[in-house]
């Protein structure tokens, strides 16, 4: 009688994490950022979980795989040369976020607002600089967001829906409907996860600009440099601005009809 192998258990974390890294966080083939785990030798016949044996593929292309229209010997070739990695950052993934009103969370806060016909809004300014904004564009709610590693260097960056990564960080992962970037084992950088169609949750991020630093993390919003914080509250009502930072190097743009203007001394 043929032996049967007993139930696949899962892949070790570590193993994954070896995988994403080599394959530049991305489908082999197409770069694209939401993928499946595939075994280039199947499990079914004997393929173990092993980096070498293992790699990523998006949905289509795993498909593809499966129903054998996507050759293996493609895979492996794609495998040794994967799409992500000659390129600084990821392929853009387009986001569905519509309609005129939002839900952004960051930390601890919470931000609401319903926009008029072709309004904007600029969640996070630092030194004058937009870096999380939202505007509608006809039934479009158009998400725009830069964020930095802990030296400075672009991790994550959203335009008008599209979303990017670099391919140089240690790691990044996107389960589910969160994408985490880790600087290191256990040292989470930005963790972000979607909820569309107006939903956005940033439990830790970093925004930069000129040297200020705006810090998120599950406690709240921080100037770490300067002992600024701010946690807690659900934020609503008409505006145009919501956290304006600066220093006393720049002016401070639309503080009259900002959620929170944070002025900060040297």
């Amino acid at each position: 009688m043929m032996a049967i192998r007993p139930p696949r258990p899962a892949i070790p974390e570590s193993v994954k994490q070896e995988v994403r890294k080599r394959c530049g966080f991305g489908c082999v083939l197409c770069g694209a950022p939401i993928y499946q785990y595939d075994h280039m030798h199947e499990w079914s016949k004997g393929g173990a979980h092993e980096p070498d044996n293992l790699t990523l593929l998006c949905a289509s292309h795993h498909e593809e795989k499966t129903k054998k229209l996507l050759p293996t010997e493609r895979v492996r070739q794609a495998n040794k040369n994967p799409f992500n990695r000659s390129r600084p950052e990821s392929p853009a993934h387009v986001l569905h976020y519509y309609g005129d009103s939002f839900d952004i969370f960051m930390g601890s806060t919470q931000f609401t607002q319903t926009l008029s016909p072709a309004g904007a809004c600029s969640l996070v300014e630092v030194n004058s600089e937009p870096l999380l904004s939202i505007r509608v564009d006809q039934e479009s709610l158009l998400i725009t967001l830069r964020l930095y590693g802990s030296d400075g260097s672009p991790l994550v960056t959203i335009l008008d829906n599209e979303l990017t990564y670099t391919t140089k960080s240690w790691d990044v992962q996107f389960k589910g409907r969160a994408l985490t970037v880790r600087e290191g084992k256990g040292k989470i950088r930005a963790r972000l996860t979607f909820d569309p169609p107006q939903r956005l949750n940033l439990q830790r991020a970093l925004f930069i600009h000129d040297g200020l630093q705006v810090d998120i993390d599950p406690e709240g919003i921080h100037v770490p440099d300067h002992n600024i914080h701010v946690g807690g509250g659900i934020w609503t009502g008409n505006y145009t601005k919501g956290i304006v930072a600066y220093d006393r190097h720049h002016k401070a743009n639309g503080c009259e009809n900002a959620f929170l203007c944070m002025p900060v001394d040297e």
